[in-house]
């Protein structure tokens, strides 16, 4: 068992006795316990589907993808109320072990209409639930985020962060930068920075100061990323989403592989071991475009970063990597009667750019229409009826949307919705001893909660008992006899205040600080409301006698 874990005295003692006795730490089977490791990785390319890596074999040559020497099964991913899941409910799958109702992170549902999924009990609605993460962090294990999309979208946020709604950004960047994880690389800094034109920060809280005092370092560049020697970094790369990997710029913006081996060189120094979540966000947002040159782009830096993780595990000989998708994005299918790979790959190749960086470059007034999407996208052979359509698609906002197909239609890709759909995704998986999740669930079809439950086992963790010490309600402070109180003078900064005789307590929400009597205390655990019920932790609670 390890004893690492880094909480108040009271709720240290309280840990290690619930794991000692509840079929938690100390209870992983012989059996079991021959297939713990030290480190996990856990992939996740968001929206990819089993005919998308078809079509990057086939622009790659025909040749096999890293991944498909680790393929070990399917998942299935629906959440708690429909057959197709978003990306909030599916992360919260993967981070807690739990399904939830699309759009919320790391709660329990307040919806269960799908066959085996229970119900919570009263008074547990839309409770926040432990992550894999928070888990390996209080164990004394590094943690690390790296994705390719804003900080505050929902598979990073899933890990570190708890709302009923994935679009509370400002509630969400707060509570990650609270969340004591290690290394966090990817895009969004807008969501940290107030004041500045375009920011999405409006309660006047500059988070990257909040990083430098406890301790981060925090870069911006990708040259600052791979000087830096610091065992706590943040480093955000782009004002929201990084740029596609067919189009970045290597000068100033780091790839996901790239991001992938600084966060494991970082995290790998901690003898206690690391838990690390990759996700290569944008094989989504073009997947919801239909624009097949970003899902391909994505798609093959997804790969390349998969390579990254599993030839560390080989080599450190203690460590798993398993990668799942969340679901699939945008239905792609190949109807490729008439064409063969070389037909559809010269057109395909004449693509330089994604749908979203073609638009960037066509004027204001369109006179360059024709010109930049033959140049940089392989449209050619417009008819006039075509032209007119791409410019009303500019004026709708909704280009993408258009050329994407356009440029499917000439070599047989198609795509089914613009949305999410439900079939299942696959599995790769690479265990030191070859115990895969498959394995563990003694299945080749999975549930996406399953891969959370294998996780746990290899850690040899258990998140169950957490859900008491870590998000306890409220009411404990008013069983004490104390007085509890939520000031919201500051709308957009709201505090938790606990009375007791001459005790005062102050917990800002989102945030891992108490306030006793004017000292400041840090926590391990967040304060937090959702849905207007408060959640903290027991560590809070027992400052109060």
């Amino acid at each position: 068992m390890r004893k690492r874990l880094i909480y108040g005295i009271n709720s240290f003692v309280l840990l290690c006795s619930v794991f000692a006795t509840s079929g938690g730490m100390s209870s992983v089977s012989a059996n079991e316990a021959e297939h713990t490791v030290k480190n996990v990785i856990l992939v996740i390319p968001d929206g990819l589907g089993l005919t998308t890596t078809n079509l990057a074999r086939w622009y790659q040559g025909g040749k096999p993808l890293f991944l498909d020497k680790y393929v070990s099964g399917l998942v299935r991913t629906y959440p708690t109320e429909s057959l197709t899941t978003d990306s909030a409910a599916a992360a919260t799958a993967y981070a807690t072990g739990y399904k939830t109702v699309s759009e919320s992170l790391a709660v329990l549902p307040s919806v269960v209409a799908m066959p085996g999924i229970a119900t919570p009990k009263p008074g547990e609605v839309n409770k926040p639930i432990p992550t894999i993460l928070e888990a390996a962090r209080l164990n004394g294990m590094s943690t690390g985020l790296v994705f390719t999309c804003e900080l505050v979208d929902a598979t990073p946020a899933a890990f570190v962060s708890h709302a009923l709604k994935r679009d509370e950004a400002e509630s969400i960047a707060e509570q990650m930068v609270y969340s004591g994880v290690d290394v966090v690389l990817g895009g969004g800094s807008d969501y940290l920075i107030p004041g500045k034109e375009g920011s999405n920060r409006k309660d006047g809280e500059d988070l990257t100061k909040v990083l430098e005092t406890n301790g981060y370092t925090y870069v911006t560049t990708k040259k600052e990323m791979l000087n830096t020697k610091a065992n706590r970094l943040w480093g955000l790369f782009a004002p929201e989403g990084l740029d596609a990997d067919i189009e970045h710029d290597p000068q100033v913006q780091p790839n996901l592989a790239e991001m992938t081996k600084k966060a494991i060189d970082t995290l790998s120094s901690n003898k206690e071991g690391f838990f690390l979540m990759v996700e290569a966000s944008n094989i989504d947002w073009f997947g919801h475009d239909n624009d097949p040159i970003g899902m391909i782009s994505e798609t093959l830096a997804y790969d390349r970063a998969l390579k990254v993780a599993i030839d560390f595990a080989k080599k450190d000989g203690h460590t798993a990597v398993v990668s799942v998708a969340d679901h699939n994005t945008g239905g792609l299918y190949l109807s490729n009667y008439d064409d063969t790979m070389e037909k559809m790959n010269a057109v395909l190749s004449k693509a330089k750019l994604t749908s979203h960086a073609v638009k960037d470059k066509i004027n204001e007034d369109k006179s360059n229409l024709k010109e930049v999407l033959a140049q940089d996208y392989g449209l050619t052979d417009l008819t006039g009826e075509d032209i007119e359509q791409i410019k009303k698609s500019i004026d709708e906002d909704n280009f993408s949307k258009v050329v994407g197909p356009m440029l499917g239609e000439k070599v047989g890709i198609s795509f089914a919705t613009e949305e999410h759909t439900a079939e299942e995704v696959l599995l790769v998986a690479y265990h030191p001893n070859n115990f895969k999740p498959t394995d563990y669930a003694k299945s080749g079809v999975i549930e996406n909660t399953d891969v959370n439950k294998y996780l746990q086992s290899i850690m040899n963790l258990d998140l169950e008992p957490l859900g008491q010490t870590l998000f306890a309600s409220s009411d404990a402070f008013t069983a004490k006899g104390a007085t509890v109180t939520v000031d919201k003078s500051d709308a957009l900064n709201p505090v938790v205040t606990v009375t007791k005789g001459t005790n005062l307590l102050k917990l800002p929400v989102d945030k891992n600080i108490a306030v006793l009597d004017g000292k400041t205390i840090q926590l391990n655990a967040l304060t937090l409301s959702i849905n207007g019920k408060i959640w903290l932790s027991q560590e809070a609670v027992d400052l109060i006698n």
